[in-house]
């Protein structure tokens, strides 16, 4: 089960208002519900764990009044100023709960006494703080074995996916550089040899490109299912049902260009995955993954087409997969009608696909701007 990330968040008070400060940067895609009892925060952002989804919920002390309240999106931060329901004064604490959770602290550039003609009594505050964080630890120390098998997990979680996106990467670049140097220096000479070259990495990566849709299912990755699911299954049927078992478009120039493209497309995506397991950021990966596919999507999409109608005849002369009467099921199945309707599914489906990339890359470069929300009542 992937673990909930919490934010640092800090607050402080004056007798009539609250502050509070998610510590999280260059945050997109904000969920945020205020309401009298509470606040409910879920972004996606740069925060104590790296890049990643962060999500809190706290209910306050006492209630306030959502409609004084505001809160604005910075590059740095997310800031709230929340106006307090009823008679001016102090709350011994933020949370209903005591305890407060570990990731909450106090924001002692705004804190205020209760006394304004005193000196901000720090040390009594960090006496509490501390005192309050000693009992978290205690309380932590009698986790500490549910913790360290949750961790052990996260680690092992990160050297898998590591691990298998840099095998799928160099198994895929391998058919890159060889198709390419192919090309380069043989042209469209013997391409049956290229292709046994060429088919036997991309059927290992494809088959284990089968992974890609179980990790959203177990939790391994927050992605969605539908985008590997469609891609992976269309490739792997074309590979496996249409070109192995016919030899005669094996030897085709447009296999090989389409075992290229696919390949292509994933040198630029594996590693792109590979940086962000480590929580690493590069912009020109970044910018590599949600580019290079424009070009790449279309012509394979093409390429499949191509291929499927280039196998036709091959399955309509020798009857393979077809299945005529009588038989002992008293059904018949015309294999190539399958292909045509093949066709007409990536016809149908490739807007589809491309689509959802274009949305991902909009959102990926998006312009980052404070935003400032307030709600207000007449």
């Amino acid at each position: 089960m992937a673990t909930t990330l919490h934010p640092i968040v800090y607050w402080a008070q004056t007798e009539d208002n609250i502050s509070l400060k998610v510590d999280l940067r260059d945050t997109s895609d904000p969920d945020i519900d205020v309401t009298a009892e509470g606040l409910y925060f879920k972004a996606f952002g740069v925060g104590a764990g790296g890049l990643h989804e962060y999500e809190f919920q706290m209910d306050f002390y006492r209630n306030v009044n959502p409609d004084r309240s505001a809160y604005r999106v910075m590059d740095r931060a997310v800031e709230f100023n929340l106006t307090k329901d009823g008679p001016a004064l102090f709350w011994p604490r933020l949370t209903r709960d005591d305890p407060k959770p570990a990731w909450l602290r106090i924001d002692f550039d705004k804190w205020k006494s209760e006394d304004d003609s005193d000196e901000e009594d720090e040390e009594a505050v960090m006496k509490k703080e501390q005192e309050e964080q000693m009992r978290q630890i205690e309380k932590e120390l009698l986790e500490t074995k549910e913790q360290d098998d949750e961790s052990a997990f996260a680690d092992l979680k990160t050297v898998y996916l590591f691990f298998f996106n840099l095998l799928q990467f160099i198994g895929y670049a391998y058919v890159v550089v060889y198709l390419f140097c192919r090309y380069a220096f043989y042209g469209k000479e013997n391409m049956k040899e290229a292709f046994d070259r060429a088919v036997i990495p991309l059927g290992i990566c494809q088959m284990f490109a089968f992974l890609e849709i179980l990790h959203p299912l177990i939790g391994l990755v927050k992605t969605g299912i539908m985008a590997p699911l469609m891609q992976v299954v269309g490739r792997n049927v074309l590979l496996f049902l249409v070109i192995l078992p016919n030899p005669e478009v094996q030897s085709d120039p447009m296999v090989c260009y389409l075992f290229l493209v696919w390949s292509s497309v994933e040198v630029f995506r594996y590693p792109f995955y590979m940086a962000g397991v480590i929580d690493y950021s590069s912009e020109v990966l970044t910018w590599l993954r949600y580019t290079v596919w424009i070009p790449l999507y279309p012509l394979g999409f093409f390429s499949e087409a191509i291929v499927i109608f280039l196998s036709i005849p091959f399955y309509d002369d020798t009857g393979k997969f077809s299945l005529s009467l009588p038989n002992q099921y008293n059904i018949s199945f015309y294999f190539p009608y399958w292909l045509y309707a093949h066709i007409a599914i990536i016809v149908c489906l490739a807007p589809s696909l491309i689509s959802h990339m274009w949305r991902q890359r909009q959102r990926r470069f998006r312009p980052k701007k404070p935003r400032t929300f307030h709600v207000k009542l007449n």
